[in-house]
Parts: C-alpha cells; sequence; structure tokens
C-alpha cells in the first residue's frame, strides 16, 4: 500500500470518527459508560485494522465506521427508551451510607473498599463519615453525599436574615 493510499484512509477516517462522534453525541471520556468504552475501543480497531490492512479499500473503512456508530446510535436509542436495558447495562445509583450507617454489604457489592470511600469523602471537605446523612455510589463511579443538618453550613435563612 503506497503513502498517498494509506494518507487517503487516515484523513477520511478522521472525517468519519469526528462524524460519528457528533452523530452519537460522544463528548468526553469522563462520563464512559460500560456500552461508550466498549464502543470506542471497536471503533478504533475498525479504523486502525482498516488504516495499516492493503487489502481494505478506503471506502470499506468509512462504510464500517458509519454502520458501527449506526449500531452505537441505535443501542442509545433503546436504552433511552427501555429503563431496564439502560439499568442492566449502565447500573444505578446505590445508597452506601443510610442515615449515618455504612452498608459495608453495598460497598463489597460493588468493590468499593473504605480508603476510596473515605478519600471520595475528603474531595468534598467531609473528613468522618459521622457527618454523613446520606451517601450514594453514582452510576459514573463518584459518590454523592447529603450531610446531617448538624454539620450543613449555616445559611441567612437559618439566622432569619432577609435577603433583598
Amino acid at each position: 500500500m503506497g503513502l498517498g493510499m494509506m494518507l487517503i484512509k487516515l484523513a477520511s477516517g478522521f472525517v468519519a470518527l469526528v462524524i460519528c462522534m457528533k452523530w452519537t453525541g460522544t463528548k468526553g471520556i469522563s462520563n464512559l459508560t460500560p456500552i461508550d468504552f466498549i464502543w470506542s475501543i471497536m471503533l478504533s480497531e475498525i479504523f486502525g485494522n482498516g488504516l495499516y490492512d492493503p487489502q481494505v479499500k478506503w471506502y470499506v473503512v468509512l462504510i464500517m465506521l458509519l454502520a458501527w456508530c449506526a449500531i452505537k446510535l441505535l443501542f442509545d436509542k433503546i436504552m433511552f427508551h427501555t429503563d431496564k436495558v439502560e439499568i442492566f447495562i449502565s447500573g444505578k445509583e446505590v445508597l452506601i451510607i443510610r442515615d449515618g450507617e455504612l452498608d459495608h454489604k453495598m460497598l463489597e457489592k460493588n468493590c468499593l473498599d473504605l480508603r476510596d470511600l473515605k478519600e471520595a469523602l475528603r474531595k468534598q471537605s467531609i473528613f468522618s463519615i459521622n457527618e454523613v446523612e446520606h451517601a450514594y455510589l453514582e452510576k459514573d463511579g463518584s459518590i454523592t453525599v447529603k450531610k446531617k443538618a448538624a454539620f450543613e453550613p449555616v445559611t441567612k435563612g437559618d439566622l432569619n436574615i432577609k435577603v433583598k
């Protein structure tokens, strides 16, 4: 395969990837679901293998990239309209601290150890689990916390100060 053909494959593949990203609404790595991760790996395999295999024509690479994007888009639509499929694939949030009590079974089930939980709490300026009323392990792996009322910051409303 000549350099010219490889450049054509590279340029057309890049354009197709950009179109796929725009078409499927992919924004960034931080919000990847398991399906997005699989999709990204397969997309790179289709593009990479097609780029370096001299027997694969450039238009075949384009067709395969666009077909894979169409499959992803269809799957996203199914997940959007079917809660059970979305929960099965992406999971759902899990209550790991309820009424100030740590749920060790949920931590273990979700492969989250106490050190990781404490680190996530510290990142939210919470240095003791005793400050937490409820905490959720979100689908993306982050921790969402509701502090106990005694540990919430005082507001102007708490002090009956009128705000203009």
